[in-house]
């Protein structure tokens, strides 16, 4: 897991790194394979991961995942509503 912002050249946008399962498995300290199963769940069910596709592949905002676990991982839906009320 490298530094979360990388440098940007004065007047652009900083681009946030994304986790790969991989590493979002590590940073929850659970199975790559449990993370896998997570992701097969609708975003209404417990357990589910925010998460964002790129192509096929799931990528994850650091950020927003450190969110979910100190809410106490809520489905996303959940999540979602809460931040619209923010």
């Amino acid at each position: 897991m490298q530094n979360e912002t990388e440098t940007a050249p004065e007047g652009a946008c900083a681009v946030q790194s994304l986790w790969s399962v991989p590493e979002v498995a590590r940073y929850l300290k659970r199975s790559q394979r449990w993370v896998w199963s997570q992701l097969g769940r609708q975003a209404s069910e417990a357990g589910s991961i925010p998460h964002r596709r790129i192509g096929k592949a799931p990528r994850f905002f650091p950020e927003e995942i450190r969110r979910w676990v100190d809410a106490g991982c809520p489905p996303v839906a959940q999540l979602q509503t809460w931040r619209g009320r923010q």
